[in-house]
């Protein structure tokens, strides 16, 4: 229950407040400063593996900044599936893998990019980062078939996957 003595105020007016400060406003705007430097150093960390990806995908009318303007997009690119599933394969850095992974989890890449993607879950865990790991058991729940389930039924008993168990568990109850 809140105190007669104390004031609510609105969001606007709380950041009217802060942007009235002078070491909020100077703190603000470095903490900006590191987050567009760090942006700009992950950019150009992608660069050599992601500027072939994007080459290509703009070859099928797919013209995109970065492969992760394609995660979470409002529109379909099916065209793009077996080429971010031949990158995928490819490609090494632990960000860009999390990406295209994240961009087949889509339904339009089931039955093209699942194979794929349950080959690259299986390689040796430490090959992979725990992130990349649990996108590419939840992209699973998404682009599995049922030609798979025994391979995922595997995973799922395989204590190297104890990790990403549950996402594995989930991909093999919608396929049976």
């Amino acid at each position: 229950m809140k105190s007669k003595s104390s004031k609510s105020i609105s969001a606007a007016e709380l950041m009217s407040r802060l942007h009235s400060d002078p070491e909020w406003v100077r703190e603000n705007d470095k903490r900006e400063a590191e987050h567009k430097a760090a942006a700009e150093r992950r950019r150009e960390e992608l660069r050599p593996e992601q500027t072939p990806l994007l080459v290509e995908l703009a070859s099928v009318g797919i013209k995109v900044d970065s492969v992760w303007d394609l995660v979470n997009a409002k529109w379909s690119y099916p065209a793009a599936i077996p080429i971010l599933s031949a990158y995928l394969q490819r490609v090494h850095h632990p960000l860009l893998r999390e990406g295209i992974a994240r961009a087949l989890t889509v339904p339009e890449a089931r039955g093209v990019a699942g194979q794929v993607i349950l080959s690259e879950l299986q390689r040796p865990p430490d090959q992979s980062p725990h992130s990349v790991r649990w996108v590419l058991a939840n992209a699973l729940t998404v682009v599995a078939d049922e030609t798979m389930a025994d391979a995922i039924e595997g995973l799922v008993a395989n204590d190297d996957y104890a990790d990403i168990r549950e996402r594995l568990a989930t991909a093999l109850r919608k396929l049976r």
